[in-house]
């Protein structure tokens, strides 16, 4: 049993690890075995996420304290907090880790104190990253300066054809 500083501590890490992140992934792992939690973290990690497991009570107050109104009640057996800094990349990961491995059930999330379903944090784990859309955004505008320039460049290369031609038949004259 949990004494009560104990508790306050769980409460105040859970809640500045939700302040400094964006996005929670609430799975159950049960029947995951140590090795199978470890590699999962070791995925987490590198995305640079964390995975937590606490009482889903204390995560309620935590959650509270970030102004997330969450009931906790709704799901049975113990569950694994999954934090992540950026939207799509933890999400990514387990994601991907759940569809190898069927133990892991992912029950829901939270996106910047919005309370998500399972099937959201699976549409945020098929979402491209921000930098893909970033990415995706600049070759989108960039592509009909392109064809400008290209289109420009093939103009002032047929004048200057014609002009050397004209050149060259003045000389022969």
């Amino acid at each position: 049993m949990l004494t009560k500083e104990q508790k306050k501590a769980i409460i105040d890490d859970l809640s500045q690890t939700i302040k400094e992140n964006k996005v929670l992934v609430m799975a159950d792992f049960r029947g995951l075995s140590v090795e199978e939690t470890n590699e999962l973290k070791k995925g987490i990690k590198e995305a640079g996420g964390k995975l937590k497991v606490a009482k889903k009570t204390l995560l309620n107050l935590a959650l509270k304290d970030n102004g997330v109104e969450f009931d906790s009640r709704q799901f049975t057996g113990p569950l694994a907090f999954i934090f992540g800094p950026e939207e799509t990349e933890v999400p990514k990961k387990v994601f991907s880790y759940a569809k190898k491995n069927d133990k892991l059930k992912i029950e829901g999330g939270v996106l910047e104190k919005q309370i998500i379903s399972g099937k959201e944090v699976e549409a945020l784990a098929k979402m491209p990253s921000k930098q893909e859309m970033l990415a995706r955004l600049v070759g989108t505008i960039n592509a009909p300066i392109s064809s400008f320039v290209w289109a420009l460049s093939g103009n002032l290369s047929g004048l200057v054809n014609v002009v050397k031609a004209i050149a060259d038949k003045k000389e022969a004259k």
